[in-house]
């Protein structure tokens, strides 16, 4: 049996204005504590939703590219969270495409669950994200 390799992965993403220069920020730490890793990008334009999903792609991505097998996913976007719940349908075309690719990242996980956080648990990734659009940080 393959051993379990959990995550919890924390993610935000911003536009200012909404839409405007956005960001992204990605906070992932195993859950027995051994791994961690921050992301802070520019995304260029976009709307906050938007950047709220590309946070989410690029860190169960990066997830994948580790070899994770378990995610625990934090957001505090409660739009995105019951899009992808199933609680909402996604009714705006261009965040359709972001939708897609998020739900298909998330089968490949042995399990995956995505729930919201207040913006208080979720401080990390918000600074990741303020400073990457503060910065301009494309990295």
């Amino acid at each position: 049996m393959a051993s379990k390799k959990a995550f919890y992965l924390n993610t935000d993403g911003g536009a200012r204005p909404n839409p405007g220069p956005a960001s992204i920020g990605v906070a992932i730490a195993s859950v027995d504590g051994s791994y961690t890793k921050e992301i802070s990008r520019y995304i260029g334009e976009a709307t906050n939703n938007q950047a709220e999903y590309k946070a989410l792609v690029i860190g169960l991505e990066e997830l994948l590219e580790i070899g994770a097998t378990d995610v625990t996913v934090r957001m505090d976007s409660q739009l995105i969270v019951r899009q992808i719940s199933g609680q909402y349908r996604v009714k705006n075309q261009d965040l359709k495409p972001f939708y897609n690719e998020a739900q298909s990242l998330l089968k490949k996980f042995a399990s995956a669950s995505v729930m919201y956080v207040p913006r208080e648990q979720n401080k990390l990734a918000d600074a990741l994200a303020t400073k990457a659009i503060e910065n301009r940080n494309t990295t």
